[in-house]
């Protein structure tokens, strides 16, 4: 649909819940595809706001720099809660997307990248959840991170910083172990720039 033929009108917005995360009770109609608006919609929206995420890159030592940390979504996982990541957090306020890049570089993997290359954003579940996560790509020297700790304590963070060979990080991928959208996002990205390089 073209951007002057949307349309949508908000009819209620309401927090019904306030905690690590907020949700909202929206009431809306937009309009349809043929013309018409439609009816009243009623959708709770899992307010989240914008995050960060670097995919660190070590081009010396063809390694990727991933953490690992339990998520409480992941309980059921049939492999495992802890979940192989690449460094993310959320955008706090007057932020810029590289000052977070770099902060949260430093507080989960102990480096602070200087050089950041925007991959791009995407919305996670834009059904329910309004989160946007932004995807930089950063290299690094890795040397002396591997089994390293990292995280805030304030925000109960424990993170265990691991450093793979680029031939381990796709055997994760392929096997599934790998299984976070980001990573995998951050990860295929750069498995199509190697091949392209490889040309």
């Amino acid at each position: 649909m073209d951007r002057e033929q949307q349309k949508i009108e908000i009819l209620e917005n309401t927090e019904v819940y306030s905690g690590f995360l907020s949700i909202l009770k929206i009431k809306l109609r937009h309009r349809l595809y043929n013309g018409d608006m439609s009816p009243v919609v009623t959708r709770e929206l899992l307010e989240r706001g914008q995050a960060v995420a670097v995919l660190l890159y070590d081009p010396d030592a063809d390694s990727v720099v991933l953490i690992e940390q339990f998520r409480v979504g992941a309980l059921d996982d049939p492999y495992s809660a802890w979940l192989l990541e690449v460094v993310a957090g959320v955008v706090e306020k007057d932020e810029s997307l590289q000052d977070v890049a770099r902060r949260e570089a430093q507080e989960e993997a102990g480096c602070t990248p200087q050089k950041l290359e925007y991959i791009g954003r995407y919305y996670l579940t834009p059904g329910g959840s309004s989160e946007q996560i932004h995807i930089f790509y950063a290299e690094i020297d890795s040397s002396g991170m591997h089994e390293t700790l990292g995280g805030v304590e304030d925000e109960a963070e424990d993170i265990r910083v691991l450093v793979e060979p680029w031939s381990k990080v796709v055997e994760l991928m392929d096997s599934g172990r790998i299984n976070n959208a980001t990573a995998m996002l951050a990860l295929q990205w750069l498995r199509l720039r190697k091949c392209t390089e490889s040309a």
